[in-house]
């Protein structure tokens, strides 16, 4: 037995003494293939202990193995069958692949790890290992295994859009664990009824007295559950959530005044191509001026910021406003926020502007909620930043994979491809 046989045998994870012969072949494609006979062993009868067992010839197995080099490895396999004086007969066991199937167990790890880029799909794992794509489906069905995961002292919950759901649903829910970053769960519907199913049918309730926080955005039907089964914690809104709406009520105000503008006028111009100095705080104000075609003078951001600002005092007092909550959200402690909240809040509605009444609604309803969201834990305030920067990866894997219609493998692909685990090679 040379070196190279060697290698195969190492590659096709046997053993030297396992094989009693050995001869590959490649085509002009690259394709290799392996003839391997495995040889005999004293062995006793798995049914009875009998040690005296007769030879009874062989039989064929064909397994595929994926390998870089030559793309794909068709292994033809001979496997010793036995027969013992009490007329069983059984075959010699190997570890190349598990029973009754012709998928060896590197293909399998090799199909797992691919499996766990959000970017690959059933198919292009397919195109890459060989294999159909109904058998990856089977070694992904077979093979991963999510363990239930307890609810830790703070979660988040949020949602995905769905393209394809079973359930009727355009969102699925999902808990994530805020310290861990990691899923806990993903449900196929985020609506009220679904959520007291799957809460009424955890097999241990208790471990939601566990939970100490619960952060969400502001829709309803998560503060009802959570105010129901996580009867012990703290409901916080995501800080992200709340701005977002304010910056969404400004955004009405602008294109309000602008409208009232004549479209070539530069108050419409301003307003129009410069609307990102009232939103982006990434931007540097205080740059060097550049020539303006429009204004006929060399200017920088913050005087046209200045310009955008002086066109109607309701947005300039708008734009005001919506710094003071920037500030107040980014700065103040959890032990001074319901004072400067409750500040903040009346000069929101002595403003009296339109577009920001939804928002002082929003403020209303969701103050308690809103102060919370001030709370640190373990050195870090909570919020829902962990759920957005994980919902971008669960969006690739169903955009990639145009949405995957059985819920329960759905819910097992978006697990496996954030946790990376879940691969039980059994």
């Amino acid at each position: 037995m040379d070196q190279y046989d060697k290698l195969l045998i190492s590659l096709l994870n046997l053993h030297s003494s396992d094989v009693s012969s050995i001869h590959s072949a490649c085509d002009d494609s690259g394709h290799l293939s392996v003839f391997v006979t495995l040889a005999r062993k004293k062995v006793s009868c798995p049914f009875c202990g009998c040690g005296s067992c007769l030879s009874k010839g062989f039989y064929s197995r064909n397994i595929s193995v994926p390998h870089r080099a030559f793309e794909n490895i068709s292994v033809f396999l001979k496997v010793p069958r036995y027969k013992c004086p009490n007329k069983h007969s059984f075959s010699d066991s190997y570890t190349m692949s598990p029973a009754n199937s012709k998928v060896s167990y590197d293909s399998i790890m090799s199909v797992m790890e691919l499996l766990k880029d959000p970017r690959m799909t059933f198919s292009s794992v397919a195109s890459l290992t060989g294999l159909s794509e109904s058998t990856i489906v089977r070694i992904f069905d077979k093979h991963c295994h999510i363990p239930h995961i307890p609810f830790p002292e703070v979660i988040c919950i949020d949602e995905v859009y769905t393209k394809v759901n079973s359930f009727d649903a355009k969102y699925s829910c999902i808990f994530y664990d805020f310290y861990n970053r990691s899923i806990i769960d993903v449900l196929p519907d985020r609506r009220k009824n679904y959520l007291h199913h799957y809460f009424q049918s955890l097999h241990n309730s208790r471990e939601l007295l566990n939970v100490k926080y619960v952060c969400i955005d502001m829709y309803l039907p998560y503060k009802q559950i959570a105010l129901i089964y996580f009867k012990k914690a703290l409901i916080c809104v995501d800080s992200f959530h709340v701005i977002k709406h304010l910056n969404e009520s400004l955004q009405k105000l602008r294109i309000r005044i602008m409208k009232s503008y004549s479209t070539d006028s530069i108050e419409y111009y301003l307003l129009k191509h410069w609307k990102c100095l009232l939103f982006d705080k990434t931007i540097n104000l205080d740059n060097k001026g550049k020539f303006n075609k429009k204004l006929d003078r060399y200017i920088n951001y913050r005087q046209l910021l200045e310009l955008i600002l002086s066109i109607h005092p309701d947005l300039k007092l708008a734009y005001e406003l919506k710094e003071k909550y920037t500030v107040f959200n980014a700065i103040c402690s959890y032990e001074d926020a319901k004072e400067k909240f409750d500040s903040i809040y009346d000069e929101f509605v002595i403003s009296n502007l339109p577009e920001y009444y939804d928002f002082i609604v929003s403020l209303t309803n969701w103050k308690v909620e809103i102060i919370n969201s001030f709370i640190v834990y373990k050195g870090k305030r909570i919020n829902s930043s962990v759920a957005e920067s994980m919902n971008a990866t669960v969006s690739t894997l169903l955009f990639n994979t145009k949405g995957i219609r059985n819920t329960e493998r759905r819910r097992k692909r978006i697990m496996y491809a954030v946790n990376k685990t879940g691969f039980l090679l059994k």
